[in-house]
C-alpha cells in the first residue's frame, strides 16, 4: 500500500511538472520578438508584468528601461532571508537576482530584454560575487526566472508583436562579417 501511495504521489509530480511553463520553442519566440506601435505603451504594458511580478527598485520611461529589487534565493530557488541591508543574514551560496528589463530599438521596432545580475553570498566574504546567466554553476531556476518573465511580457504584448510573412518573428539581424585578414605569405599583385 504505501508503494502505490508513492507511485501516486510520483505520477501527480510528473503531471504537474509537464503542465508546468513555456517550452523551448515560446522562450525563443520571446526573446527574439519585435514590437512597433507607441513606445510609451509598449513600455507600460511592460512595466505592468515586471510589477505583477517584482517589486521595482526603479523605472525610467525616457530611458526606456526598469530594474527590480534585489532578492535572496537559496540554491533550490526559495526565497532566502536577509537582504542587501542585512547582508549577514544571507547564507551561504544564496543567489542575488535583479532583473533589468530594457527596450531597445531595433530599426523601426522595439526589442524588450531582461538582462539579469545574478550575484552569488561567499560565506567569509563582505561582498558578494558576480555571476553571468551563462555560468554553468548558475541553478537552472535563475534562468527559468529570467525566461519565465521574457515570455510573460511577450503574452502581454501581443497585440505590439511585428510577424513576419511566414506568422514567425523575423530573427535578429546577422552582426556583419568581418573582412578577411590579409595573407602576408601571398604574392603581392602586379601594378
Amino acid at each position: 500500500m504505501r508503494n502505490l501511495s508513492l507511485s501516486m504521489i510520483s505520477v501527480i509530480a510528473l503531471a504537474v511538472a509537464a503542465c508546468g511553463g513555456p517550452s523551448g520553442k515560446d522562450i525563443a519566440m520571446a526573446k527574439q520578438a519585435r514590437y512597433t506601435g507607441d513606445k510609451l505603451a509598449i513600455f507600460n504594458a511592460t512595466k505592468a508584468v515586471v510589477e505583477a511580478k517584482y517589486k521595482l527598485e526603479k523605472s525610467d520611461e525616457t530611458a526606456l528601461g526598469m530594474q527590480t529589487k534585489a532578492r535572496w534565493y537559496t540554491q533550490d530557488g526559495v526565497l532566502a532571508p536577509g537582504s542587501d541591508e542585512n547582508f549577514q543574514q544571507v547564507p551561504h551560496n544564496a543567489i542575488r537576482v535583479v532583473h533589468v528589463v530594457r527596450m531597445l530599438p531595433d530599426g523601426d521596432t522595439w526589442i524588450v530584454q531582461d538582462e539579469p545580475l545574478l550575484m552569488r553570498r561567499v560565506a567569509g566574504s563582505p561582498q558578494p560575487e558576480k555571476l553571468e546567466l551563462g555560468n554553468a554553476s548558475v541553478p537552472g531556476w535563475a534562468t527559468g526566472q529570467v525566461d519565465e518573465l521574457q515570455f510573460e511580457i511577450y503574452k502581454a504584448l501581443k497585440a505590439y508583436e511585428v510577424k513576419a510573412p511566414g506568422g514567425i518573428a523575423p530573427a535578429p539581424a546577422p552582426a556583419p562579417a568581418a573582412a578577411p585578414a590579409a595573407d602576408p605569405a601571398a604574392p603581392t599583385p602586379a601594378p
